[in-house]
């Protein structure tokens, strides 16, 4: 039978004794008896054996059990997830135990579902629960190991490690109060000038009354002094590039811009548009017929004898 060593067990006490596997084994019954006779004490101490599968479908009352053991008996089979520990944390009294055991590794081992021992403290402290223990090795008995070599995913160097939880000293969920106290440690000393010039009466905001500051003083020579208007132009077309005037600009690029597309000459066109190539491509009735091919858009211009009809 597994050691109950170091497991607080007092008469009164109401335990949830968990069991994993197929079917209830002697070694479970056996530990749920003497877990009975410590804790047996008229109607006050109780013990409750569930599976650790169903644990989630038997809706127990929260703040039930004062302990709660799991993987005892049978840990090859048992495995503690975030949702059945979170469920442990809630049923749990306020500052109740868990004692639980389970197989894991000794180091991280990437993808793999078996806990390390380093995550079984940190899923526990997720879950709610406190004062969590380090996991201490528990050595397997002989038919555990057997079992141990028949299970591919703990190839054969997961260690037993049995660790201690204990559930805050509040509800989960609960809420207090706050009493804070911001008063200062030396009084404030504030300057009646301040106060003076940020305090405002109805007095204050009559027009007639109010001395207005004069508009002038504020200025100085170099406010006075008019800007270059050369200096004013283009703000909007500074940087490298192609200079382009933004929107609703004030500055004059928009209109030197805008004059700049005035003085383009525009691209001579025809009604072919083969002129420009040459005779070969001209047409019969063509008033460029043998003048050499020009560049499009080249201005041209005919003689006189071009412009005379043939007699």
């Amino acid at each position: 039978m597994p050691s109950l060593d170091g497991i607080d067990l007092v008469s009164g006490t109401k335990v949830l004794l968990l069991w994993a596997g197929d079917q209830m084994s002697p070694q479970m019954q056996e530990l749920a008896s003497t877990i009975s006779q410590q804790i047996h004490k008229g109607d006050e101490g109780k013990i409750q054996l569930e599976h650790i599968d169903r644990l989630l479908l038997s809706s127990h009352p929260s703040s039930t059990y004062d302990v709660v053991i799991s993987g005892l008996v049978n840990p090859v089979h048992t495995c503690h997830t975030t949702e059945a520990l979170g469920e442990l944390c809630r049923i749990l009294k306020p500052q109740g135990k868990l004692f639980m055991q389970e197989l894991a590794f000794a180091n991280n081992v990437e993808n793999s579902s078996v806990k390390s021992k380093d995550k079984l403290v940190s899923i526990l402290k997720v879950t709610g629960f406190v004062n969590v223990s380090q996991p201490v090795e528990i050595p397997l008995e002989d038919d555990e190991k057997l079992e141990l070599k028949q299970k591919p995913e703990f190839n054969n160097e997961a260690v037993l490690y049995r660790v201690v939880a204990q559930k805050p000293g509040y509800e989960i969920g609960s809420s207090s109060q706050l009493k804070l106290s911001f008063k200062p440690s030396q009084p404030v000393k504030v300057d009646e000038n301040v106060t003076k010039v940020w305090s405002l009466n109805t007095t204050d905001l009559l027009d007639d009354e109010v001395d207005l500051v004069n508009e002038d003083d504020l200025l100085d020579e170099k406010d006075l002094k008019k800007p270059d208007p050369a200096s004013l132009k283009f703000d909007c077309g500074v940087g490298p590039g192609k200079k382009k005037a933004c929107k609703n600009c004030s500055c004059g690029l928009a209109e030197e811009l805008e004059k700049g597309k005035q003085t383009e000459v525009p691209l001579k066109t025809s009604a072919c548009g083969n002129c420009y190539l040459g005779d070969a491509f001209r047409c019969a009735s063509c008033p460029y017929l043998g003048m050499p091919a020009f560049k499009p858009g080249e201005k041209i211009q005919l003689s006189n004898g071009q412009l005379k009809a043939d007699i």
